[in-house]
């Protein structure tokens, strides 16, 4: 499976950053939790809302996943 940008915030802006990109061999689904290492201790995230982009006149998609931390 390709590359999965992974949001913590969306905007309306155009220039919104992924939070970090992640290989998966599954997409999750909404609801579950998936962790990333981050500075030597793991973060938490629920995934909150998935989709997909088109990117430019390619026609490829690009996965996009939101999640929100839990603390």
């Amino acid at each position: 499976m390709p590359k999965v940008e992974i949001y913590e915030e969306i905007y309306e802006k155009d220039e919104v950053k992924p939070l970090f990109e992640g290989d998966f061999t599954f997409l999750p689904r909404i609801g579950e939790t998936i962790s990333k290492e981050m500075g030597g201790y793991f973060s938490y995230y629920k995934v909150v809302q998935i989709w997909h982009r088109e990117e430019g006149e390619t026609g490829n998609f690009q996965t996009c996943m939101q999640v929100e931390i839990i603390d």
